[in-house]
């Protein structure tokens, strides 16, 4: 069986979705992923990411496996202590051979990025990093209660206007993993151009089990309309 044969196999179901086909998928095995953060809200979502057969995936993270992280979807009790970045790299290289998974590293380049932090201004500030890039980026925010997940392509407005306030990135349960399932899911939507269109970005909600869409608007007085 040929390279392109197991990736027909495994890929079926999404080129058999109206909206993925061969061309979107193209797009997905073609993309190059910049993901902030490793931690219990990232975890579901980089799984995700490497079962949709994203091209390459680069890692930023800077802490330690806790012992929290060892009761989540990459990590294991005997990895408390080890850098949290490398537990992932091995969980999700044991989960697929066809995403290539690096390390991030200052000048890399991604198509788009996905932000995952575990605090507000750690989100804002990796958040702009990537709009003043021009890199299409989805912003996953967990708290206590549920979270929301805030799509920004080029032009859109940013993360301080999309986000409400007291916003928390402490989930609690089960939201971290719906939380970044749900992250996942909405950039690659914009990778395969399904999702908000093309500078228009959008908030998505989670409450009480229920999702709540709306479009996101730019605050009057921010300079976020500035395309660098």
């Amino acid at each position: 069986m040929t390279a392109s044969d197991v990736e027909a196999a495994r890929f079926a179901r999404q080129l058999g979705l109206a909206a993925v086909g061969e061309a979107g998928l193209a797009r997905i095995r073609g993309s190059s992923v910049h993901v902030v953060g490793a931690g219990p809200v990232a975890g579901p979502a980089l799984l995700a990411l490497v079962q949709a057969g994203v091209g390459i995936l680069y890692l930023d993270d800077g802490a330690d496996v806790g012992p929290f992280d060892a009761r989540t979807w990459l990590c294991t009790p005997a990895q408390v202590g080890q850098p949290r970045v490398l537990a992932a790299m091995e969980a999700l290289r044991a989960a697929s051979s066809l995403t290539t998974v690096r390390l991030h590293a200052t000048g890399t380049r991604s198509s788009a990025a996905l932000v995952c932090a575990e605090t507000q201004g750690t989100a804002t500030l990796a958040s702009e990093r990537e709009r003043t890039a021009g890199v299409a980026h989805v912003v996953a925010l967990a708290s206590d209660e549920g979270g929301a997940v805030i799509s920004i392509p080029p032009g859109a407005p940013c993360i301080r206007c999309a986000s409400r306030p007291g916003a928390s990135t402490q989930p609690r349960g089960g939201m971290a993993a719906a939380i970044g399932n749900l992250g996942a899911l909405e950039l690659l939507l914009l990778i395969v151009g399904a999702g908000a269109g093309a500078s228009e970005g959008r908030r998505v909600e989670l409450r009480d089990g229920r999702l709540d869409a709306t479009p996101t608007l730019r605050r009057p007085g921010c300079d976020c309309h500035v395309v660098y």
